[in-house]
């Protein structure tokens, strides 16, 4: 059995006017410091890193400023509480319910804490969608987390599937496959979802540029995929 599994930001939800506001601010408010989003962006794509914490971070120390990681953490979490509302659906709670007729087995894989992940998903009413997350609090060693395939290795194994589809947008969701077939060997797919980020090649096996484009992709693979194993293709 195939299944599908899931990034959140980026993918499932627009956060450019959440999270990436987040950085900005608060780089902002240690440093007075301006950046657009499109730097930051461009940093954190071409050096593949995947929480924003750490992007913060880094951007402060690049700036010449020095500041307790934990006392980034608190000031960022703040700035994107005030900011979350405004993030948007990427993809429908329509588009999850056409895979699921179908007895796609849907998962997720994410960088974001559980109770950011737990607020989006119960705001746009995705809840009830996914047969595994795997958030950022599942990890509890930090060198295990994403783009570590180990999170993408636990979600496959509890979802009990043969083989994947993983749908990404950034240079740490290729990292992130890269390794898992080096490391563990199932068979398995990336696919690039470009609403957002197109900036930078990830190493995906396919694209799509929209989430009608993605769906029927989608659709095809895994109807492929059953028409092998019923023995009706070679």
């Amino acid at each position: 059995m195939k299944g599908v599994i899931f990034d959140v930001d980026g993918v499932i939800i627009d956060v450019r006017d959440s999270y990436h506001t987040a950085i900005l601010e608060t780089i902002k408010y240690f440093s007075d410091k301006e950046m657009t989003k499109e730097y930051v962006r461009e940093y954190k794509y071409k050096r593949a890193i995947n929480n924003d914490w750490d992007v913060t971070y880094e951007l402060l120390r690049k700036s010449g400023i020095s500041v307790e990681y934990d006392r980034v953490v608190e000031v960022f979490e703040s700035i994107y509480r005030e900011n979350r509302d405004k993030e948007r659906l990427l993809l429908t709670r329509d588009f999850f319910e056409t895979l699921k007729e179908r007895d796609i087995p849907l998962g997720v894989v994410t960088g974001r804490p559980k109770e950011a992940l737990m607020y989006a998903f119960r705001k746009f009413n995705l809840l009830d969608i996914f047969d595994i997350t795997v958030d950022e609090d599942d990890i509890e060693d930090p060198f295990l987390r994403k783009p570590n395939p180990f999170p993408l290795h636990m979600a496959v194994e509890i979802m009990g599937v043969d083989e994947f589809i993983y749908i990404g947008d950034t240079p740490a969701d290729g990292d992130m496959i890269y390794f898992y077939r080096k490391m563990y060997g199932k068979p398995c797919k990336l696919i690039h979802y470009k609403e957002v980020q197109d900036m930078v090649d990830i190493g995906a096996d396919m694209t799509a540029v929209n989430k009608d484009q993605l769906l029927n992709l989608l659709l095809s693979e895994v109807s492929l995929n059953r028409e092998v194993e019923r023995g009706y293709l070679p």
